[in-house]
């Protein structure tokens, strides 16, 4: 039912507003227009009811609703301005998109922000004619229809994010309520596997060779040898079994690159792999694995259910993680050479390993491999996820910046003008590609980039009297002010990207007007005295103007962030203290299961050596059948107990 609520509201509020008013002050309403608003709306509203289920069919739906009223609603003035009979459900295609946004893939919301805007230019075209504002209205067309886009994504991702999150909670707890009884069954699974292979050789070596010792004595020296070492390997067995963490794989049994990341999702981490050179080149396999596993490892210690990127491409390893929700008890259990092994594995083949912190949180690992001489074959590997947003925010800001050349139309401006007036907008909105991967750095790049702006004026490159063809160059700023806001490192400090965004741009913009002022006859006999004293007193005057967007980009981007802190904490505090116990409840149940050896299985099995290097047949023998005997009491125990819970 809560589906249709914003759809009747509309509905009723266009009826209301026309043509309701008209009928409720006694004026006349033509019988054609009447009728086809009412039924536009109508058919508009029923569209808006499906944006849901069926987002681009109900697009569809409302846009052709919108030409039945386009055709059929009075041109002249109702209310406010021209064509303004269908003003609020008018805004129906506006929520449309925005759902699709939302629900759709990006391929679907891209079309549809065409279809929209080229509905809406069509509209504009029919209803004002084609004339020199045309292009400023297409303009602000696609800045708006463009905006609604992008945060119809962002909410889509953002819902996206509270599901998996909650999926993640969900086997988080699964892991912790079963991790005891996992583990109980890996090791006797693992138990088995010693008791089968080793022990038993030893037992059946052994009594071969003591009943045929007298026919076979070569059988005895056999039969010691193979107790010793294969006791030995038994030991080690028992010992890697035990450990703090399981053995390692041997090379021949690694999984790939995807089957590990798989294994860590396992434990909730939330691993995206990124491969568009598939899986690594035979020659640097294991060091590609080795050194992906120990870092996944370290994100599951210090950042447990973070986010995680796994990206292997033209021999580049970069395991990066967003640093997790909340703080871990973990952090303690690294041995402290997991980057000097990493390292070393990496030089192993001629290559280097990098590893620290990244700005805005988390920590990355980056290893360069020579050996594997592989070249991307991924086109545009960039056009995944958030770089696809980030690409939408710079034409998005391009755009607004060029406004400024929409009103010199006319005005004295070539394309002599327009060319380097292009280059230095886009030069100063497209470091905001790079707002993710370092807030900072691309802050401090967009405001350096702007002093382009007057620096194009002095040079003679454009009119002084087209200074203002830069006066929304700013939108870069803000955008930068909000991105450092949102994700810089350092939150306490990024209040000072107000005044720094704020001063330069109010430089820029003072010597753009003292260029204007130079050119004036009526005042260009003060001289130098005054053009100083223009940009003296403008520069905090402009700035100050600035400083107000910037400082409600600053306060938006960092209420965004206090949310998405607020909210990852809350989320992934719960994955976070599941997957410790569990990880508490396996140790626990490792040790415990390692007493146990310890007491009946690990002496009786150290004895097997013990007696072989001594010569002792019937020693071996009996320390292997008791050491047998114990540990399949010991799985006969853990199974029953097992079985029970």
């Amino acid at each position: 039912m809560a589906r249709w609520m914003l759809p009747v509201l509309l509905v009723a509020g266009q009826l209301l507003y026309w043509p309701g008013m008209l009928l409720i002050r006694g004026d006349p309403v033509p019988a054609l227009a009447g009728t086809g608003v009412v039924v536009a709306t109508l058919i508009i509203g029923a569209g808006l009811g499906w944006r849901r289920e069926r987002p681009a069919p109900a697009l569809a739906v409302v846009v052709t609703g919108g030409v039945l009223g386009m055709l059929t609603a009075p041109a002249a003035q109702q209310w406010i301005v021209d064509h303004d009979a269908l003003l609020i459900i008018g805004a129906g295609d506006l929520i449309a998109l925005f759902s699709v946004a939302v629900r759709a893939s990006a391929r679907t919301a891209g079309w549809a922000l065409a279809g929209t805007v080229a509905w809406q230019s069509i509209l504009t075209g029919y209803q004002d004619g084609i004339d020199a504002e045309l292009p400023v209205s297409i303009l602000l067309t696609v800045v708006i229809y463009g905006a609604v886009t992008a945060l119809g994504r962002r909410r889509g991702r953002w819902n996206t994010a509270r599901a998996d999150a909650a999926r993640r909670l969900v086997a988080a707890r699964r892991t912790e309520r079963d991790a005891a009884d996992s583990e109980r069954r890996r090791l006797a699974r693992e138990l088995h596997d010693v008791t089968a292979h080793h022990l038993t050789s030893i037992v059946v070596n052994s009594s071969a060779a003591e009943m045929l010792g007298e026919q076979r004595p070569d059988l005895k020296s056999e039969a010691l040898d193979f107790a010793a070492r294969t006791g030995r390997e038994t030991l080690d067995a028992l010992h890697r079994l035990v450990a703090i963490m399981p053995a390692a794989s041997t090379p021949a049994d690694q999984p790939e690159l995807a089957d590990l990341a798989e294994g860590f999702r396992a434990l909730g981490q939330r691993i995206t792999v990124d491969l568009p050179d598939g899986e690594p080149a035979p020659e640097v396999t294991a060091v590609v694995y080795g050194i992906a596993r120990e870092a996944l490892t370290n994100t599951l210690r210090y950042a447990p259910g973070g986010e995680v990127l796994v990206r292997w491409s033209g021999g580049v390893l970069v395991i990066e993680d967003d640093g997790g929700g909340v703080p871990t008890t973990a952090a303690g259990l690294g041995g402290g050479r997991g980057i000097t092994g990493m390292r070393e594995r990496a030089e192993s083949v001629g290559g280097t390993c990098e590893a620290g912190p990244r700005d805005g949180g988390g920590w990355r690992v980056r290893a360069v491999l020579a050996g594997d001489g592989g070249a991307v074959r991924s086109a545009y590997p960039w056009l995944r996820g958030p770089a696809v947003m980030d690409a939408f925010l710079v034409v998005i800001v391009i755009l607004v910046q060029l406004l400024g050349l929409v009103f010199a139309v006319g005005e004295g401006l070539t394309a002599a003008i327009t060319v380097p007036v292009v280059i230095a907008q886009v030069a100063h909105a497209v470091p905001l590609l790079l707002r993710r991967q370092s807030p900072w750095g691309v802050f401090a790049v967009t405001v350096l980039t702007g002093l382009l702006f007057p620096l194009l004026v002095f040079a003679g490159a454009v009119p002084s009297g087209l200074g203002y063809v830069f006066v929304f160059g700013c939108a870069a700023e803000v955008a930068a002010v909000y991105t450092v806001a949102a994700r810089g490192a350092g939150p306490t400090l990024t209040w000072l990207t107000i005044p720094a965004a704020g001063i330069p741009w109010g430089l820029s913009m003072s010597l753009l007007l003292a260029a204007g002022v130079a050119t004036d006859p009526e005042v260009a006999d003060g001289g130098p005295l005054l053009l100083h004293g223009t940009i003296v007193m403008l520069t905090p005057v402009l700035a100050i103007v600035l400083g107000v967007p910037a400082a409600i980009c600053w306060a938006l981007g960092h209420s965004a962030r206090r949310r998405r802190d607020r909210r990852h904490a809350q989320e992934e505090g719960g994955v976070a203290a599941a997957l410790e116990q569990a990880a508490l409840h396996a140790m626990i149940e490792r040790h415990r299961i390692a007493a146990g050896l310890h007491e009946a299985v690990l002496h009786h099995a150290a004895d097997v050596p013990g007696a072989a290097e001594r010569g002792d047949i019937s020693g071996v023998l009996a320390a292997a059948r008791k050491a047998l005997t114990a540990m399949r009491s010991l799985l006969d125990k853990e199974v029953s107990k097992s079985a029970s819970e």
